[in-house]
């Protein structure tokens, strides 16, 4: 019960003020002049959006850094199924995704993802430790951009991965994970339940909502960051 009402306290607080903001941008959105035309082309340019944003198709081009970019906005795309997770663990411990929540293959998706980006943001850290513009001025790529609100952004995804695996091997050693029966499928979870295990079941139980409501409150914060930022 507490799980629950925190949770829901966490989720109401961030939508009202993120509600607040949408609102505001919105409102300075359509006082614009008309755009005629605006939706010329609507076909081509949605299928193009589709190949720039799903098929990272620029970012592509840039080898390790494009990969690194394409498996993390892929990440995101798969592990939104463990934010439904995590808001289910709130009203039943034994939640699982409707039809898909059990399946092995979905287990194994959400954990391979959580590792590559967690070898996404390694990387992401050696290229601008590396190339630091207090370290190569002008020659460096990221000179006059905000690397202050990059750091905050690969911190805050790293914060969302280790709470991830945080609350699922915790689940794995308290037996309410939803791929309880599939083995090493879910390797990384499985990883970090093995690590876990030592610490008995009452802790576990605690990390577990510990490790749930980080999890919701990460991403909470996350929204937030977007709808403020540049």
């Amino acid at each position: 019960m507490v799980r629950l009402v925190l949770g829901l306290a966490m989720t109401v607080a961030a939508f009202a003020v993120v509600g607040r903001r949408v609102h505001y941008l919105y409102r300075l959105i359509s006082s614009g002049q008309p755009a005629p035309g605006r939706l010329d082309g609507i076909g081509q340019r949605a299928k193009d959006q589709l190949l720039e944003v799903f098929g990272q198709r620029k970012l592509l081009k840039w080898n390790i850094p494009g990969v690194a970019h394409f498996l993390t906005f892929w990440a995101f795309i798969v592990l939104a199924l463990t934010i439904l997770e995590a808001y289910g663990a709130l009203f039943d411990r034994d939640f699982a995704i409707p039809v898909i929540g059990t399946w092995a293959l979905v287990g194994f998706l959400e954990d391979f993802f959580a590792v590559t980006v967690l070898l996404s943001l390694a990387t992401f850290t050696v290229i601008r430790i590396r190339n630091a513009p207090a370290r190569r001025e002008r020659s460096s790529r990221f000179y006059g951009s905000h690397t202050g609100a990059a750091w905050l952004v690969l911190f805050m995804i790293f914060n969302v991965i280790w709470t991830l695996l945080l609350y699922r091997g915790a689940q794995i050693n308290t037996g309410v994970f939803p791929f309880q029966e599939d083995g090493w499928w879910a390797f990384a979870s499985k990883a970090t339940a093995e690590v876990l295990h030592p610490l008995g079941e009452e802790t576990n139980e605690l990390l577990e909502t510990i490790g749930i409501l980080g999890q919701i409150g990460v991403i909470l914060g996350f929204l937030l960051l977007v709808v403020y930022s540049k």
